[in-house]
């Protein structure tokens, strides 16, 4: 690829009824809204200062910009030029570039008349036309991540002889969410837990944009019977953590109500 290449921008069509060139004129508010939409394309993501090097000649015919493309910007300009004549999802390419053309695109369907156009006079990339019939959509790609959950719930049905899964209602929910199992998970528990309160120890894909997880990733990785009564063990070993805690505290209340400010005295 040369050092520089050069990169014409057009916009055709009529505005107001009148042809659009560059000799006869053009509208002052597209004029300007074209040469900073030009600017946004070429610079993308780059920083401000990568246009310093920018040369630009306007050429008849219509509204024409012929800009000298530097070694600095070239490369991914042309990569996302060329995505674009191959209509690739606008997700594909700078979200600078893409915002730009989705306005292009948005005004030539309003307009009706108007046409912009990407060309590369020595063929670096095909030639890109935005009009009225223009379909190119931005589909954003998602990034999914995959996640731990620990799920309370009702079991309500388990098993399969095809595809072995666990319906549960989480609590504070309506609807039963269905998590797939193996047969030698179901098989190991020796407790019939349908109908039962459930620990559920899952893993999934979360959308790592939004947070919202994808209800068709569920996948079990252990399963066991909710008990929220506490061991006899259990409250003794805190009461005794309590009592050492608490053993150089003559009055515990007399000490709380101190560090309010005896509101409660």
């Amino acid at each position: 690829m040369a050092e520089h290449e050069t990169v014409e921008f057009v916009l055709d069509g009529t505005i107001a009824g009148q042809p659009v060139s560059a000799s006869a004129g053009v509208p002052f508010l597209r004029f300007q809204e074209f040469n900073e939409e030009v600017q946004r394309y070429v610079q993308g993501s780059d920083d401000k200062a990568a246009l310093r090097d920018l040369t630009v000649q306007i050429s008849d015919g219509s509204y024409r910009l012929r800009v000298l493309i530097p070694a600095g910007l070239l490369a991914s300009l042309v990569a996302d030029t060329a995505q674009l004549a191959r209509s690739a999802p606008l997700a594909d390419i700078d979200p600078h570039r893409a915002r730009v053309i989705l306005r292009w695109q948005e005004r030539a369907k309003m307009d009706g008349q108007l046409t912009y156009a990407i060309r590369s006079p020595r063929g670096a990339f095909p030639p890109v036309t935005v009009n009225k019939d223009s379909t190119l959509r931005r589909e954003e790609r998602v990034q999914w991540v995959q996640i731990e959950r620990y799920l309370v719930g009702k079991i309500l049905e388990w098993g399969g002889a095809q595809s072995p899964n666990i319906h549960l209602r989480p609590r504070n929910m309506k609807e039963a969410i269905i998590i797939d199992a193996t047969e030698d998970q179901i098989h190991a528990e020796r407790d019939n837990l349908v109908y039962h309160q459930a620990i559920v120890h899952v893993r999934a894909r979360q959308n790592a944009q939004t947070g919202e997880i994808d209800k068709k990733s569920y996948k079990l990785i252990e399963l066991r019977p909710y008990q929220p009564e506490v061991s006899e063990d259990r409250l003794q070993a805190l009461f005794e953590k309590g009592a050492v805690a608490w053993k150089n505290v003559p009055d515990a209340s007399a000490w709380v109500n101190e560090r309010r400010g005896d509101t409660y005295g």
